[in-house]
């Protein structure tokens, strides 16, 4: 099912990313469209959440999650112990920010284009000497005299 169509303005989206920059980048532009936003740094946290939290509607998780709870663990583990909460599962930046975007596209103002959201985050990034995963170009050595 297509994100626009899993949830309404107003729905609880848990976002489980273990990149703070990320979650935070991510987690604000769902606030700023009308979701309510729960943030999780890996999936054994987002599993307690499910768990013991408060209904989630979404499960917006990287598919990189490092650890043995990874993104496709964690899928996994919700659709069988929490089979009414829809997943998101994605990895990249800019895949990351379209699913925002269209999760988003609900809101009757029309949310910002994806690409804020993708130079937001790497604005970030690059204020914090940071790369994202998927960025595996080798940093720039300075010219030695």
């Amino acid at each position: 099912m297509p994100p626009a169509q899993v949830c309404d303005v107003g729905a609880t989206i848990l976002v489980a990313e273990d990149d703070v920059l990320l979650r935070i980048a991510i987690a604000e532009y769902l606030r700023d469209c009308g979701f309510r936003v729960i943030e999780a740094a890996g999936g054994q946290e987002a599993k307690t959440v499910l768990q013991h939290g408060p209904e989630i509607h979404v499960l917006f998780a990287d598919a990189r999650l490092a650890g043995s709870d990874n993104g496709f663990a964690l899928a996994q583990w919700t659709r069988r112990y929490r089979p009414k909460v829809n997943v998101i599962l994605n990895a990249g930046l800019t895949r990351k920010s379209e699913a925002a975007a269209h999760l988003c596209s609900r809101n009757q103002t029309p949310p910002p284009p994806a690409s804020h959201l993708r130079d937001r985050i790497q604005a970030m990034k690059a204020q914090h000497g940071r790369r994202s995963r998927g960025d595996r170009r080798p940093k720039a050595k300075a010219a030695s005299r």
